[in-house]
Parts: structure tokens; sequence; C-alpha cells
């Protein structure tokens, strides 16, 4: 059974007011994303909620593209028999410290913002419940639906001439060992998909990357203000016995990078002080024109945790909020999933949920994706549903 409080979990136009207030181009790495950490920050501090920022770096799809390209200028000075100038590359390249260092596309930096509060009693390997929303925003010239597709066609790219660059080093070391001289049919064809290459790249890195401003409101501005939030009320309220981990994850949009970057780096901490079969995650990412809890997941239709969504959707039910539970074929790319793999990697029971109004990607990554979309009493919904739950959960441990 749910227990439902009489308490006022939350200012009432307090989630909304977050999100007008992130209503700005929140891409990973720019201005615009630390300025929404900044913000994240001081809401914290203004409650006395002590936070922590931790800097991670990631490769971005240009830096690939443009290795991808080096790699491939670098066979073409091989194949022309090019050898001085590439002995002089690398010469200069490692003999001093500033040229080792000099790079044109550099590793991509970004941050998370991380909050916890504990729980009133102080139990040896307690459950651990984490929240998490990502705080970057992403917006293109492409419709979402279209994007899904370039991005697709651009890892086919990526694959391609990674298979092509190891054939092209086959085919020289062959021809180095005179087994397989080189023909001039293979000099063509290694000019032509070099060149070719890196001229198709371009539009796809127009349409995909050159970014238009967006309000990113809905995803995930709505995420964001929600936790906020949330952590606020818990502050003031904690758990008898289950510690709170507030998340705000950054570089979602280019690959999950900041939700990897903290599993990768806690897994074995959180492992040792925690229950995590008794402990979940729940994912915020979009809550816009209605509540969506995604459900099952694959061809197979297995269910993403064993019954923490029927605790939520009986929360729901009693607090009397609409809630959608629904299924999808491909799962959606959001943070959700790198809890998963968390929980193989540490073998446990671990739970993760993902509350994401599907029907709403038709505005995200948009100039559509604006505050008027997202719903108050949905936002505020979302975090009456969240709370009552574990405060469930939290009675029976």
């Amino acid at each position: 059974m749910i227990l439902i409080s009489n308490l006022q979990i939350y200012r009432e136009d307090g989630t909304i007011e977050h999100v007008k207030a992130l209503a700005f181009n929140r891409t990973a790495s720019s201005t615009g994303e630390t300025e929404a950490l900044q913000y994240i920050e001081k809401e914290l501090k203004d409650s006395n909620i002590k936070s922590e920022i931790e800097y991670f770096n990631w490769t971005g799809p240009m830096r690939i593209l443009m290795r991808t390209s080096y790699v491939l200028i670098l066979i073409l000075f091989l194949l022309f028999r090019l050898f001085l100038v590439v002995i002089v590359y690398f010469i200069i390249k490692f003999m001093f410290e500033k040229t080792r260092e000099v790079s044109f596309v550099k590793k991509e930096e970004s941050k998370n913002i991380f909050a916890q509060i504990s729980a009133k009693e102080r139990k040896p390997n307690r459950p651990l419940v984490i929240f998490s929303a990502h705080y970057d925003s992403i917006s293109t010239n492409l419709p979402y639906k279209l994007q899904v597709v370039i991005f697709f066609i651009y890892r086919l790219i990526v694959y391609f001439y990674a298979l092509i660059i190891i054939l092209f080093f086959l085919i020289f070391i062959l021809d180095y060992l005179d087994i397989v001289p080189l023909t001039y049919f293979t000099v063509l064809l290694i000019t032509f998909t070099s060149v070719s290459g890196i001229f198709v790249s371009i539009p796809i890195i127009y349409l995909v990357f050159v970014e238009r401003p967006s309000s990113g409101s809905i995803d995930n501005a709505s995420g964001v203000a929600i936790l906020i939030e949330m952590v606020k009320f818990i502050k003031r309220n904690p758990f008898e016995n289950i510690d709170v981990l507030f998340l705000w994850f950054g570089a979602e949009e280019w690959g999950l990078k900041g939700s990897k970057s903290f599993c990768d780096q806690y897994y074995k901490i959180l492992k040792q002080n925690y229950d995590l079969d008794k402990s979940l995650n729940i994912n915020l990412d979009m809550v816009g024109t209605y509540i969506g809890l995604l459900n099952k997941s694959g061809i197979f239709r297995r269910k993403i945790n064993k019954n923490f969504n029927d605790i939520l959707e009986a929360s729901a039910n009693q607090l009397k909020i609409s809630i959608r539970k629904y299924n999808k074929i491909i799962s959606p790319k959001s943070d959700y999933k790198s809890f998963r793999k968390f929980a193989r990697k540490t073998r446990s029971k671990f739970q993760v949920s993902c509350f994401l109004s599907s029907k709403d990607s038709k505005y995200i990554h948009s100039l559509r994706d604006t505050p008027d979309k997202c719903s108050v009493e949905n936002l505020n919904g979302c975090l009456n549903i969240c709370y009552h739950a574990l405060k469930s959960i939290d009675s029976n441990n």
C-alpha cells in the first residue's frame, strides 16, 4: 500500500520557474551548459545543500571524424611514397612539449553535479535511491526523428571508414613485404575513398552539428526542475532508512557521457557501501505535455524493472494523477541505460526506471521545445508520484 503524506512537498510554481530560468541553449561543453550548472549549484547552496562538481572529458563525433581524416591523409602520403614528409611530421610533433599538446580538435569537457541526503538512521548497507537528470540540451536544423536516421548513417560511415583504414593498412604491409603489389586500381580506389569520405561527411556535419538556439525545456529542463525541488524537500524531510543521491549529468545528448563517467568511477564504492539489491535509479528525462513512464523495451518487450514501475503506478493511482506506461521496441537513449549496465557490472538486482514523455519527441531538439510545453501540473505530479512511492518503500525497510 502506498502511504500518502499530508506534507506539501514542493513550491507550487517552483518547478515551472526553474524550467523558465533554464530556457536557453545548454549545448554540451558550451558556456550555456556551464551557466545551467551554476544555476543548479546556486539553487542548492541557497537551500544549504552541499553539492560537488566533477569534470570529465569525452570524445565528440567531430574529433572522431577529424582523426579518421588524419589517418586517411597519412595513408595517402604513404601511398605516394612521401615517407620523408611523414617522418618529419612525427619528429616535429613529438620533439617539443608544446607541439605534443597541439591538437586541431581537443577532447570535449563537461561536468556532473551531485548532492546527497543521508537517511536519519545510518544503518550499514542501507538502500540507495539515485535520482538522475541531464541538464545539457541540443538543437539542430532537423526534426528529431530525422536526426535519429542521420546519426545512424553517420555511425555507419565511421564504421565503414574504420574498416577501410584497416584494409588499407593490410594492403600497405603486403606491398611492403612484396607479397601483393599495389595496383593502379588499388591506388585509385584508396584515393577516391579517402577524398569522397571527407566530402560526404560535410553535409552531415552541417545538418546535425550546426545548432540553432533552443530552450530545451521538455528535454530536459523539466527533469532538472523536478530534481531541484525534490532535493530541497528531502533535505528538510529526509527518509528514515534510505539515502538519496541526486545527479545532474552533462553531455547526455552526445552519448550519455556524464552518466557513463559516474557509473565507471563510483560502481565499486557504491557496491561496498550500499545494498544495491534494494536500491534503484529514477531517471527523469522529459516531463512535458503528460507524464510518461517507460515500462517494457526490446523486441521481446522485457520489463525495464522488476516491480518499481508497479509501485510508481500505484502511487499515481492513489494520488489520482494521470500517468501513461508504454512500451518501445527501440528503447530511448537516456541515462537509465548507464545504470542498467551498472546493475550488470555490480551483479546486483539494482532497478532502474525512466520518466520520459515519448510522444513529446516531436518538439525536442528544436525551437518548439519551449517552457509552455511543460505543464506545471505534470511536473509537480511527477514529483509527487516519486516521493510517495519512495516513502512507501522507506516504511518497509
